[in-house]
């Protein structure tokens, strides 16, 4: 039954890193390459993980995170928007 949880929790690791990589579409390059490089050390660092509690913990770490980063890049982009279009910021 571990293995079972074990491959659920790798697939939506793979899901959160993709969902990552969406948030990041349209974000400058240099912020995009910093936070690919710094999600890629995480995964490396926590890859070898076999306890299911603490791979869950960091699942739910990770989806908060990235709701951070996708709700402060919502942000930026809009200011962007509402310059190009001539409205104030």
């Amino acid at each position: 039954m571990s293995s079972l949880r074990h491959f659920v929790m790798k697939a939506e690791a793979r899901r959160l890193y993709r969902d990552l990589l969406r948030a990041l579409r349209g974000s400058d390059a240099a912020t995009a390459a910093g936070v690919r490089a710094h999600a890629r050390e995480l995964y490396a660092l926590h890859a070898s993980e076999t306890d299911l509690e603490q791979i869950r913990i960091l699942l739910v770490d990770g989806r908060h995170s990235l709701d951070e980063l996708k709700s402060s890049l919502g942000t930026v982009r809009g200011r962007a928007r509402r310059r190009s279009f001539g409205g104030a910021v």
